[in-house]
């Protein structure tokens, strides 16, 4: 029986492709599952004004931009304090914009209130009578 080098380039090429697909997943799978859930949550969710809690640098970087992790404290219509997290990629403006102690506007699903949505241009919730 007879060695074939075909089988083996095969293997090769098979086991570097999953590696770097593990690797692209690894650093961007969770931002991408992010998207996909904002764009959800931003259709049908409950408009509701935030305070930013905490930000921290990921190391991940968008368009040359860094990309921070923004943590809110809200109240769900139902009374419920709700703490929950978002990455977003922040120029030196959205930086200070965004810092703790600063609030912002949120959208969040009215089923699972951790899953919440922002709009980059948000504005002050203003709440009528």
């Amino acid at each position: 029986m007879e060695f074939h080098w075909i089988y083996l380039i095969f293997l090769f090429s098979f086991l570097f492709m999953v590696f770097v697909l593990k690797d692209i997943y690894a650093s961007f799978g969770s931002y991408i599952r992010q998207m996909i859930v904002e764009a959800k949550v931003w259709k049908t969710g409950i408009a509701v004004n935030a305070d930013i809690i905490a930000r921290s640098r990921t190391g991940l970087f968008d368009a040359n931009i860094p990309v921070y992790r923004l943590t809110f404290k809200f109240t769900t219509l139902e009374g419920v304090e709700v703490e929950s997290t978002l990455r977003r990629s922040l120029d030196a403006e959205g930086v200070m914009r965004y810092a703790p102690g600063n609030g912002a506007t949120l959208k969040y699903d009215p089923k699972n209130p951790k899953r919440i949505a922002m709009d980059d241009k948000d504005r002050p919730l203003i709440l009528g009578d």
